[in-house]
């Protein structure tokens, strides 16, 4: 009785004096927004010619119907999302009018003091992210620093995903593949059946979306650099062996 009472006291104390959090209901709307993250697929224990496979999906989700499609890279970076976003897109065939990001380092960077603006954002948008939403005609919106719910749809979908996976490589009897191709192949397997019951809703979306136009833009880029006494190259500001 007496860890009850306490219990009960405990959890008063807290309704009352701890700062409280409002969580709002998110109300899907067809063919509005199309969610992007990261998520890290190397726990699977997938091996390329045998040697363990270090890798990221880059993830995309409509929220209203679930439908989803995602490109396998090394890194969240603007080339993995500009790759994972341009192959959804022409996949599902149409546009919609938002794509929502979190706040990692492809899509947002640090503004400066003078930049914060009056809402008192401290993260604007990447130049790059910036030109590959406009080429298709997309409008950027991002989470809020540190609430990563306001991405919850896409954030469940990787659980979903990996779990699927998971299966279906029981299922294959091996994690071992022959190439990222082969690979990639049966993570386009797993999400096409995943797919194929979200139809009818993904039909609403499509009926409110512009098709796709845009040519598809370069995922790469090419540049001459030189190798230095200590066998480094610099790209985008960063050393590699």
């Amino acid at each position: 009785g007496q860890l009850r009472t306490f219990q009960r006291r405990v959890a008063t104390w807290r309704a009352l004096n701890q700062k409280q959090v409002a969580i709002l209901e998110q109300v899907h709307h067809p063919g509005r927004v199309m969610q992007t993250d990261g998520t890290w697929l190397t726990g699977l224990g997938v091996t390329i010619q045998g040697e363990p496979f270090k890798h990221i999906l880059i993830h995309c989700v409509l929220p209203y119907s679930n439908w989803e499609w995602g490109r396998v890279a090394q890194s969240e970076s603007l080339s993995a999302v500009r790759l994972a976003l341009q192959s959804s897109l022409r996949k599902v065939g149409y546009v919609p009018r938002i794509v929502q990001t979190d706040n990692s380092a492809a899509a947002t960077r640090r503004l400066g003091i003078n930049e914060e603006d009056e809402a008192g954002k401290s993260r604007g948008y990447t130049s790059g992210y910036l030109q590959l939403l406009t080429h298709y005609g997309l409008q950027p919106q991002s989470t809020h620093v540190g609430n990563p719910n306001e991405n919850g749809d896409v954030e469940s979908q990787n659980g979903g995903l990996k779990r699927a996976v998971k299966q279906h490589l029981l299922l294959r009897g091996s994690r071992e593949f022959a190439g990222i191709d082969e690979y990639e192949a049966f993570l386009f397997e797993v999400m096409e059946k995943r797919n194929r019951g979200r139809q009818e809703r993904l039909a609403e979306e499509i009926a409110v979306m512009k098709p796709v136009t845009a040519t598809p833009l370069a995922t790469s880029i090419e540049k001459k650099v030189r190798v230095s006494s200590g066998s480094l190259i610099q790209a985008q500001r960063r050393s590699y062996s």
